[in-house]
């Protein structure tokens, strides 16, 4: 089951949504021809697939696995019913193997070995034996990438997911979480994200909390997923709210957006 994801309670099979997530133009009424499904369920699928704002392929896939299930939020991400996965693919999977799936399923664009380490609490020696087991298995991969560090290109060999059905199918089976998540402060902004700042502090000098209102202004504001989920994770509870009486956010995606990660990170530190 995929249990918190934005395909929870979906009937669809999981070939169906790996092959809808790959096409260029998602189209409800294509949908209802390939895919044989009816055409309410092909609409609901056509907005998830736009809700996970990514490029057709393993992205936009991976996005969408990694968008929660917020009921309460509104018809508009819900996919219908439960999807069937049949046998646990993840049946003899050792912790390691568990953890390093569950950081890169919240990695839609990938990351390197050492991030992983640091974030499973694993070594990075255990991790690359690990990485390498599940790529001869066909469920991650490693590809050198041109990656945004501030102005500039660096070639960055990441590690992703390969998100084939039975990779996808693994993923219901798994916890959404690899363990504790560290949504501290932390001191700048990604370099990844320093292009987004066109006006006022430049991204790179950007310091945080002092900055984190303006951060919350460009990064919330731009059409990036990745640097919305950024911004809803590590900027204060207090950053996020001022942002929405500012700009009288009360509805819509991005308050709904906003509702789910106050509520979200609330409950984690309560717990």
């Amino acid at each position: 089951m995929t249990t918190g994801t934005a395909l929870h309670g979906s009937k669809v099979g999981l070939d169906k949504w790996v092959e809808a997530a790959r096409w260029p133009v998602v189209r409800p009424g294509e949908m209802v021809r390939r895919l044989d499904v009816s055409a309410p369920t092909a609409r609901r699928m056509a907005r998830a697939l736009e809700a996970a704002g990514e490029p057709p392929g393993d992205r936009r896939l991976a996005a969408l696995l990694s968008l929660p299930h917020t009921p309460g939020v509104g018809r508009i991400h819900r996919v219908p019913e439960t999807i069937s996965a049949g046998g646990d693919p993840t049946t003899g999977w050792t912790a390691a193997q568990r953890m390093v799936i569950g950081v890169l399923r919240n990695r839609p664009r990938g990351t390197t070995a050492r991030q992983i380490a640091a974030m499973a609490g694993l070594s990075e020696r255990h991790v690359r034996r690990t990485l390498n087991a599940l790529a001869e298995q066909g469920f991650t991969r490693l590809a050198t990438e041109n990656v945004p560090w501030g102005c500039q290109l660096v070639e960055v060999p990441l590690w992703r997911l390969d998100l084939t059905e039975p990779c996808v199918r693994a993923l219901a089976f798994l916890p959404r979480r690899c363990g504790p998540v560290d949504d501290t402060c932390p001191r700048q902004v990604p370099a990844e994200f320093w292009p987004m700042f066109w006006s006022g502090a430049r991204g790179s000098d950007a310091l945080l909390p002092e900055d984190s209102f303006h951060v919350a202004c460009t990064l919330l504001d731009c059409p990036d997923r990745a640097a919305q989920a950024w911004a809803l994770q590590y900027l204060p509870l207090e950053t996020l709210n001022k942002y929405r009486a500012t700009r009288r956010l009360y509805e819509g995606e991005i308050a709904s957006a906003l509702d789910a990660a106050i509520a979200e990170r609330r409950r984690v530190s309560s717990g």
